[in-house]
């Protein structure tokens, strides 16, 4: 991990539009936001899990948004900017199925080699499970859940490709919803 701010070529407006399906006027708008927000331009790790625990309370984000730090931190530094911000909401709210599936894929992907293990996934879910299920009131079996998936996508498998992870969001919506809680 390196140090100091994440930065994409150019950092400028105009490159984040480039990356981004949203209208001019609403990126300088969120970009004013940011700013007033994070004077400094720039959010932590800890500025990611607070909004976190203010939409769960009773549960524990930490882990949550620790994780889905590391996934827009494209630049791997210990803080993302704006515009890191807005590709990946860009790319959950707005962008095409693939690109998607993409983004949802790596954040599974807590090792970056292009495969999730059952490990993996179990992990991720659990931190899902950690803030939302006291908040939420729900029991959310993560082994149970994750079983099930790697079941339903090819039996004895210790991991998923990008391919599988395709595969199960048509085959299996219901199953799959469950660990998209941040797509439409």
């Amino acid at each position: 991990m390196g140090s100091g701010a994440s930065t994409i070529p150019g950092d400028t407006e105009e490159d984040a539009r480039q990356f981004s399906h949203f209208p001019s006027k609403d990126i300088q708008e969120w970009s004013s936001s940011f700013r007033s927000e994070y004077p400094g331009g720039l959010m932590t790790p800890k500025d990611l899990e607070e909004i976190f625990r203010s939409f769960f309370p009773f549960g524990s984000p930490t882990n949550f948004s620790r994780r889905l730090f590391e996934t827009i931190n494209i630049g791997q530094t210990t803080a993302i900017d704006f515009h890191e911000l807005l590709i990946a909401y860009s790319i959950l709210i707005k962008g095409s199925d693939h690109e998607k599936l993409r983004w949802i894929f790596r954040f599974y992907d807590k090792d970056n080699d292009g495969l999730v293990s059952k490990e993996e996934m179990v992990e991720v879910v659990q931190y899902l499970a950690d803030m939302t299920s006291h908040t939420l009131d729900v029991s959310i079996d993560s082994e149970g859940i994750v079983e099930e998936i790697f079941t339903s996508v090819g039996g004895s498998k210790s991991f998923l490709t990008f391919e599988d992870f395709k595969a199960l969001s048509t085959k299996n919506e219901k199953l799959f919803k469950m660990l998209t809680p941040f797509s439409e």
